[in-house]
């Protein structure tokens, strides 16, 4: 990838977090896989997120994001004027070197996490790599947009998942480009481009020595409020999942509070897909309370979808007991799950050695049980399914000893 002209500038977009009275300095710093201080690494707030509570903005729409410094000839970095209510997610560039993120980035607990950069050897057969360009609808290229791989074509076949790429991760630099390479030749990528600010677009990228130019676009928005018996249920989290879970086309989560009023607003919504809107779990099973799903579609940009008053409900407990087919008790920190078959929403918690359990805050529909239970399985994998319809209390579900795997 060309050299990144980065400068010391906060993006115009970013919409405003609550001022905190006192703000914060975080402090780090860029070595290589030797151990060595590397010089003139760039390092981007990428993304934020609340310590307490959920967050009324997007991850990347907060005055924060966009703050960004070099390292000295010593590796070190600093980045003053954080607000120090917030979490951060670093990202870490550098000519050269594969892209990087920090994660989860704290000031207020001291320096940050020293972030290792790995080398990088672009492939010299170009039909292992995709040179991109990101642009807006005007023309003007998209500097610092995240670039990831998301599957990869060979003539009618498809590979996904992280296997096989040389770079899992790129950004675009001041003119847009980006390059991403495979580890042997492949007719294209499919790319995730996820601009500040902008909607996320997956997009279908050829290899070669050419270019492609990808536009990204401001998307549409989708708000709603959260209601219980024609009150305002605030301080809650809404998710919105893509309808489509087929490899290549689903986009990640997105999650999004709500505020005093129960209003959420959901911005840079990609255009032209159909999407899940749901109360998470998270947020509504410790209140026993439970939103029903609702369908919705983002057409155009600019569109404004307004789903209107969403109800929440009384919901559901599961109460039950996992058994051992032994006869043993189950061994300290061993997890259950249970997910939500229609929408990206789940809840964990740890089993006690009797093996009961109980999750709140479910409301109607299918869900999938996952045991995780050293040297255990279930013995019929239709057992996980479940259909809540109402409050159940005696569960059981019973494990066997694990089959060995043969070499």
């Amino acid at each position: 990838m060309r050299s990144l002209a980065l400068l010391f500038t906060v993006s115009l977009f970013c919409a405003g977090a609550a001022v905190a009275a006192e703000r914060v300095t975080a402090i780090g710093k860029v070595i290589d896989a030797e151990n060595k201080a590397i010089d003139h690494a760039a390092v981007l707030v990428y993304s934020a997120g609340v310590k307490k509570g959920f967050s009324r903005f997007c991850p990347t729409c907060y005055v924060d994001c966009g703050k960004r410094t070099f390292t000295g000839a010593d590796g070190a970095y600093s980045i003053a004027g954080l607000n120090p209510d917030l979490v951060f997610n670093f990202l870490i560039v550098h000519e050269g070197y594969n892209t990087t993120f920090v994660k989860k980035v704290d000031p207020e607990k001291g320096p940050v996490e020293t972030a290792v950069l790995q080398k990088r050897t672009s492939p010299e057969n170009p039909g292992q790599i995709v040179r991109g360009k990101v642009v807006d609808r005007k023309g003007t290229p998209v500097r610092d947009a995240l670039v990831e791989q998301q599957g990869a074509i060979f003539g009618q076949g498809r590979s996904f998942g992280p296997t096989g790429w040389i770079d899992l991760i790129a950004v675009t630099n001041s003119q847009g480009e980006f390059e991403i390479a495979y580890n042997k030749p492949l007719d294209a990528a499919i790319v995730q481009v996820s601009p500040r600010g902008m909607a996320p677009k997956l997009a279908t990228a050829s290899t070669g020595p050419d270019r492609k130019t990808i536009t990204v676009t401001e998307g549409a928005t989708i708000r709603g409020r959260l209601l219980q018996n024609g009150k305002p249920v605030a301080q809650a989290e809404m998710g919105l999942s893509t309808h489509s879970r087929f490899s290549g086309e689903t986009l990640p989560e997105v999650r999004i509070g709500t505020d005093e009023d129960g209003k959420f607003a959901i911005t840079n919504v990609p255009p032209g897909r159909i999407w899940y809107l749901y109360g998470k779990m998270e947020a509504l099973a410790p209140r026993g309370l439970s939103a029903e799903t609702i369908e919705c579609a983002t057409k155009d940009d600019g569109q404004d979808v307004d789903v209107g008053d969403i109800p929440v409900r009384p919901a559901y407990t599961l109460r039950g007991k996992i058994v051992l087919s032994d006869g043993k008790p189950i061994l300290p920190d061993m997890r259950l799950n249970i997910f939500s078959d229609r929408v990206l929403d789940s809840q964990t918690l740890i089993l006690s050695p009797d093996g009961l359990f109980e999750f709140k805050g479910l409301a109607r529909g299918v869900y999938s049980l996952s045991p995780s239970v050293k040297g255990y399985e279930v013995p019929d994998t239709q057992s996980r399914e479940l259909l809540i319809e109402g409050a159940v209390s005696n569960l059981t579900v019973l494990l066997q000893p694990a089959t060995p795997m043969k070499r």
